[in-house]
């Protein structure tokens, strides 16, 4: 996902570094996040002007993601739709209360309200340059203990109508119309403590004996040219 730019770059040259972050992967991966220690924002609009077609003054809205403080806003307009929706149920915005919810299109419902909260957090977490004011704005919205409560929630609700979905054939169900998009909820922090547990792990591993022919090891050996001084 990062890409780390420390020399300059222009046009095609730059375009096609910094594309090598558009793959993508649904909402878990919605966009690159560039690094630059250059210094060439004129660059990067040149670029992103001359390859935009007649795109024009939209380049930037095609290319380039929200800045934090525009993403924290649509964060705020998910949490008070989820809000407004649980209210108009009759119940308190809370994790506890989506069980009180009546009905597949109330609960459809708040797959789809929660999982664009997910999904905009998720964004938000790929921004390494928020500043202690802006982390406070998006804990005030929806605090972590909260967000992992409805998180819970929200893979209790969908693995049920998951299920159902998958047995009930009618395209009018509002349970047909649902992507759970499970992939928002998976993540992890890949991080020292991460590494020294997958070594630790691997290292552990008792030694196995592999079993070959006579054929096999001389074509391992032969095609392979670390061994070029055991073949004979």
């Amino acid at each position: 996902n990062p890409l780390y730019v420390d020399r300059h770059l222009k046009y095609h040259g730059l375009i096609q570094a910094f594309s090598r972050t558009n793959r993508v992967l649904h909402g878990a991966k919605p966009c690159g996040n560039i690094l630059d220690f250059r210094a060439q924002g004129e660059a990067v609009d040149d670029a992103i002007a001359l390859f935009s077609g007649e795109a024009g003054e939209r380049a930037r809205e095609i290319w380039l993601v929200d800045p934090a403080p525009v993403v924290v806003v649509k964060l705020s307009e998910a949490v008070q739709q989820l809000e407004d929706f649980m209210q108009s149920q009759g119940v308190d915005c809370r994790p506890g209360e989506v069980a009180s919810l009546k009905g597949d299109e109330a609960r459809a419902t708040f797959i789809n309200c929660f999982r664009e909260v997910q999904r905009i957090r998720t964004q938000l977490d790929q921004y390494t340059d928020l500043d202690p004011e802006l982390r406070e704005t998006i804990d005030k919205l929806l605090p972590e203990d909260d967000l992992r409560a409805f998180r819970g929630v929200y893979l209790d609700v969908a693995q049920e109508l998951k299920a159902r979905q998958e047995k009930t054939p009618d395209p009018n169900d509002p349970i047909q119309q649902l992507d759970f998009e499970f992939v928002l909820f998976d993540s992890a922090l890949i991080d020292y403590d991460y590494i020294m547990k997958l070594i630790a792990r691997f290292t552990g591993q008792p030694p196995r004996k592999q079993k070959m022919t006579r054929e096999q090891l001389i074509g391992l050996l032969a095609g392979n040219a670390k061994f070029l001084d055991e073949r004979e």
